[in-house]
């Protein structure tokens, strides 16, 4: 690449100024916003409010299967929507996200527990998750320009910390207002004030600095898809990821129906659930710090073995007597969480180090939904053999009887000592590297 060509590119970046306003912008916004989304794809109410409604454990899990894969709208937005319009797009799509989750909570209030009710409120959720992705397609292209390479880990671990531990102390007190078998509209309670939060980040994603217009590459899709092809890190990496989420995901929204089957009520389920997050908040402001000293492979290792040995531990959890099972559950899922979401962390920086600089909207978009459709196919496969005639299997091993749910969470640990494998095939990430930059 020419001296001149070099220059030019840092002539059109955001000063050190910008970067860090539009970063701390970043932050509120997510603080603010991100709990709609959350509440719907990833905590234990929404599975436990389609139950209140009348729905099945496969309907339960819809929310965090079906909604995951709205992301694959982002890849004909990014290539529909120009790079100079994707703010403005973002803003809109955000804003209307919340309208079709008041639907929802207006048919809960006046249709009440019936099945009309439960698709009408699947059907509202899928339109306001799939307007919400939609906008996000322009969400990490914006912060790529904000973020300065020497802190992709710090930023990425600070971020999701800090909207982690509000996303806890939200949750946290939607389990003590829902208490032990909360009614229908408790649930709409909770889910009006996560959709007014949604309208409450717009003013700080609207003030994130952008580079002008004239600076902004056009839609370059067929080089990002070629780009992507080329390069046979970027594809095994894709793989790689997509099938760690998919096998971690049998750790995360099935957990719900497996605590509700071992008897749990609805305040103690949501609020062993949020642990997770708690998990996460612990772990992120350390780790984004350690990812830049030691690399994203380690990292990733260090997932593999905490979440495989995690997955044998849930699985036995169900045997405890219910005294001992709900401190066990609460631990698991502190540490489930932090290991999640430091390999969330990971994916985010490796995604950002292998970003070409110039074209970026339709890479990230393709990186990003490869890597989430991994999550969303657990829950949905879960919610499937929960509901068919597998559901009644069990075996006896001693003292100890292993049931389908046992067999999902045994099954996850071994598929994720097994995936470890592949890890020589990935790249190691530091802090200061950017692939965009060097090629």
């Amino acid at each position: 690449m020419s001296s001149e060509a070099l220059s030019s590119r840092q002539d059109i970046r955001l000063t050190e100024a910008q970067q860090t306003r539009g970063m701390r912008l970043a932050f509120m916004s997510q603080v603010a916003g991100v709990h709609q989304q959350l509440f719907i794809g990833a905590s234990a109410i929404c599975p436990l409010f389609i139950i209140k409604l009348g729905g099945s454990d496969l309907q339960a899990m819809l929310p965090a299967s079906i909604i995951g894969l709205m992301i694959l709208v982002q890849i004909p937005v990014s290539v529909l929507i120009k790079p100079a319009q994707g703010k403005r797009f973002l803003q809109t799509c955000w804003t209307l996200s919340a309208l079709p989750v008041g639907v929802a909570l207006l048919a809960s209030l006046w249709i009440g527990a019936r099945p009309l009710t439960v698709w009408i409120v699947l059907g509202s959720l899928f339109l306001s998750q799939l307007l919400s992705y939609a906008g996000s397609t322009f969400w990490y292209p914006l912060l790529h320009d904000v973020v300065p390479a020497r802190q992709l880990g710090r930023f990425f671990g600070n971020l999701r910390a800090i909207w982690s531990l509000a996303y806890f102390g939200l949750s946290v007190l939607a389990g003590i207002f829902l208490g032990q078998d909360a009614a229908v509209w408790k649930f709409v309670v909770i889910f009006g004030v996560v959709t007014a939060l949604q309208l409450v980040r717009e003013p700080f994603v609207a003030r994130i600095p952008v580079r002008s217009k004239t600076a902004m590459v056009a839609n370059a899709w067929r080089e990002d898809i070629a780009y992507i092809l080329k390069h046979k890190d970027v594809l095994i990496f894709s793989g790689y990821f997509m099938l760690l989420m998919f096998l971690a995901g049998f750790l995360t929204q099935p957990l719900v129906l497996y605590m509700k089957h071992l008897g749990f009520s609805t305040r103690d389920n949501t609020l062993i659930y949020a642990a997770s997050v708690l998990g996460s908040v612990l772990a992120l402001v350390l780790a984004g710090r350690i990812m830049d000293r030691i690399g994203t492979r380690r990292v990733f290792f260090g997932v593999h073995v905490i979440l495989s040995g995690l997955a044998l531990l849930i699985a036995l959890v169900g045997s405890l007597p219910m005294a001992y099972a709900k401190p066990c559950m609460t631990f698991l899922q502190i540490v489930a969480g932090a290991a999640l979401a430091v390999a969330g962390l990971a994916n985010t920086a490796q995604i950002f180090y292998m970003a070409p600089a110039s074209t970026k909207t339709m890479f990230m978009s393709i990186m990003v939904v490869v890597s989430m459709m991994g999550c969303a196919l657990s829950p949905f496969l879960a919610g499937l053999i929960l509901d068919s005639s597998w559901r009644t299997l069990s075996v006896d091993v001693g003292p100890v009887t292993f049931g389908i749910y046992q067999g999902l969470f045994l099954g996850a640990g071994l598929g994720l000592l097994m995936a470890m494998s592949l890890l020589p095939f990935i790249k190691n990430v530091r802090a200061g590297s950017r692939l965009g930059d060097l090629i």
